[in-house]
C-alpha cells in the first residue's frame, strides 16, 4: 500500500514537472529578454547588443558544439529566471500589504516610512535625488524657440547638454519645452507648495527669455522678488502694486491685439513677448480689495492668442488656491509643473496624469508633464532673488550675471545700444549670444519701449527689492505702439 502511494506521488510529480517546465523556461526567457532589452535602452546600446546577438546566433549555426553549449547556458539561464519568485511589493512576501514597501520603477526600493499615508511617500520624501543637484540658473543650449525647465532623469530626455553647477560644470539630462508660433502648449503655469521654488522657475524662465525677446513681470504678492530685473533692457515693466500690475496686464492685452492686426510678415518681425505673473490669483485678491479692477481678466486674450502674437504666458500659484485662475485659463495652459511636496491626488490634479513612483525632494523639484506627453521628473535651476541674503553667493552670482545691461547710469540712447551691440559681439565671439535685442529694439528704441528718454527720473528706486517696483519700470507707463 505505502509502496502504491509513493508510485503514484511520482507519477503526479512527473506529470507536474511536465506542465511546469515549459511555463517555467517561457517566464525564464520572457524576464532575460526584458531585462537585456531595458539595459541596452537605459544606455542607449540598443545597436551593439542586436549586433552581439545576431552574431552569437550566427556562430551558434555555423558551430554545433558551440550551438549546443549556448543553448544548455540559455536555458539554464531561463530556468535560474523562471524558477523565481516575482517582485516583491506586489502582494507577495513580506511587502504584501504594505503601502510603505514596494519597487519604485526604475530607483531602487522605496524606503519604508511610517506615520505617513501612502501618497504622501510616492511624491514627496527625504530621498537623494538621481539626479546631478546645485544647477544654477543660466542660459542652456538648445534651439530658438525652446526652454530649459530644469533637469530630469536620463530616460525621459532625448539629449545632454552642458551645465553649470555650484562646484564646476556638468552635464544633465534638460526639460526642454517649445514655444513661439507653433508651439502646441504655448503658455505655463506653475503650481506648488511654499518655498517650493515656483517663484525661482519664474526668475530662470525670465532670464532666458531676455536673451532673444523682451519680459513684462509682474509680481502679484508684492513680495519684490523681481527687482533686480527692473530697468534692465528688454524689460518693459516690473509691477508689483495692484494698480501697476492690472495697467501692466491691459497693456499686455492691448499688446497682444495690436500685433494680431499685423499681417504675417510684420508679425513675425515682432520681437517674442514674454508675460510672467507671479501669484495671479493673490494679484486678483488684492486688486479687487485696492478696487483697481480685475487683473485676471486681462490674461484672457494673451492666453487664447497669445501663440500667434508672439506672446508667451507664465503663470505661477500656490496648491490650493490655483484652480480659481478659472476654467477658461486653466484650458489655454496644458503646459505645467508641480513642485513640492504634494500628494498623488494634487500632482495628477495639476499635471492631469499620474506621476512616476519615486522619492521626490520637496524644495526645487516636482514633476511636468507638457500637453499629452508623459509625466516627468523636474528639478528646476537655482534662482534666488539675488537680494536674499540667505541665498548661497554662487547661485546669487549667477542670476547677476544673466541679467541684462542696466539702463540706469546711461544718458542717452546711444550709450545703451552702444552697450547692448558690444554684449551682442562679445557673444558672438564666444559662441553665447549674452543679449538680442530684436527688430522691436531697432524699429523705436528705448524711447518707443517707455514713452521717453533713459535719463528721466523713473517712478521707483532700482535696487529696492521693498518698494522700488511698485510703479512699474518707468512710472508704470507703457506706451501704445501704433
Amino acid at each position: 500500500m505505502v509502496r502504491t502511494e509513493v508510485t503514484r506521488g511520482g507519477w503526479w510529480g512527473a506529470v507536474g514537472l511536465l506542465a511546469w517546465g515549459p511555463w517555467v523556461v517561457v517566464r525564464g526567457l520572457a524576464r532575460l529578454v526584458l531585462a537585456v532589452w531595458w539595459w541596452a535602452a537605459r544606455g542607449r546600446r540598443r545597436l551593439p547588443v542586436a549586433v552581439a546577438a545576431v552574431a552569437l546566433c550566427g556562430a551558434a549555426v555555423w558551430l554545433p558544439r558551440l550551438g549546443a553549449l549556448l543553448t544548455v547556458a540559455l536555458l539554464l539561464v531561463a530556468v535560474a529566471l523562471g524558477w523565481r519568485d516575482g517582485r516583491r511589493g506586489r502582494g507577495r512576501g513580506r511587502c504584501a500589504g504594505d503601502p510603505g514597501c514596494g519597487e519604485v520603477a526604475g530607483f531602487g526600493r522605496r524606503p519604508r516610512r511610517r506615520g505617513r499615508p501612502a501618497t504622501e511617500v510616492a511624491v514627496g520624501g527625504d530621498g537623494a535625488a538621481p539626479w546631478p543637484v546645485g544647477v544654477v540658473a543660466q542660459r542652456f543650449v538648445c534651439a530658438p524657440g525652446e526652454m530649459v525647465l530644469g533637469c530630469t532623469d536620463p530616460t525621459s530626455a532625448d539629449r545632454r547638454v552642458p551645465a553649470v553647477g555650484e562646484h564646476g560644470p556638468l552635464e544633465v539630462a534638460p526639460l526642454v519645452w517649445r514655444t513661439g508660433p507653433r508651439a502646441t502648449e504655448p503658455h505655463l503655469l506653475v503650481v506648488g507648495s511654499p518655498g517650493a521654488g515656483g517663484s525661482g522657475l519664474l526668475r530662470s524662465v525670465a532670464l532666458q527669455a531676455l536673451a532673444g525677446g523682451a519680459a513684462v513681470l509682474v509680481d502679484g504678492g508684492g513680495t519684490g522678488g523681481f527687482g533686480c530685473f527692473a530697468g534692465r533692457v528688454g524689460v518693459w515693466g516690473v509691477e508689483s502694486t495692484p494698480a501697476g500690475a492690472v495697467a501692466g496686464l491691459a497693456w499686455a492685452a492691448r499688446e497682444t491685439e495690436r500685433r494680431l492686426l499685423l499681417d504675417a510678415a510684420d508679425r513675425r518681425a515682432e520681437q517674442p513677448l514674454w508675460l510672467v505673473v507671479d501669484r495671479p490669483v493673490l494679484l486678483a485678491h488684492r486688486a479687487w480689495a485696492a478696487g483697481a479692477g480685475d487683473p485676471l481678466g486681462w490674461l484672457d486674450v494673451p492666453l487664447r492668442f497669445g501663440r500667434e502674437a508672439l506672446v508667451t504666458v507664465v503663470l505661477a500659484e500656490q496648491v490650493g488656491v490655483w484652480e480659481a485662475l478659472g476654467a477658461g485659463a486653466l484650458e489655454c495652459v496644458r503646459a505645467r509643473v508641480a513642485l513640492g511636496e504634494l500628494t498623488v491626488e494634487q500632482v495628477a490634479r495639476v499635471v492631469g496624469g499620474t506621476p512616476p513612483r519615486g522619492a521626490v525632494p520637496g524644495a526645487g523639484a516636482g514633476f511636468a508633464r507638457l500637453g499629452a506627453g508623459p509625466v516627468s521628473r523636474l528639478r528646476v535651476p537655482a534662482a534666488p532673488d539675488p537680494w536674499d541674503e540667505t541665498a548661497l553667493a554662487a547661485q546669487r552670482h549667477a542670476v547677476w550675471r544673466l541679467l541684462p545691461p542696466s539702463l540706469a547710469g546711461f544718458g542717452t540712447v546711444a550709450e545703451v545700444e552702444r552697450v547692448v551691440e558690444t554684449e551682442q559681439l562679445a557673444g558672438e565671439a564666444t559662441g553665447e549670444v549674452a543679449y538680442e535685442a530684436g527688430p522691436g529694439w531697432a524699429a523705436g528704441g528705448v524711447e518707443a519701449m517707455f514713452g521717453g528718454p533713459v535719463d528721466e527720473e523713473p517712478g521707483g528706486t532700482f535696487g529696492d527689492p521693498a518698494g522700488g517696483t511698485s510703479g512699474g519700470t518707468f512710472g508704470g507707463t507703457f506706451v501704445e505702439r501704433e
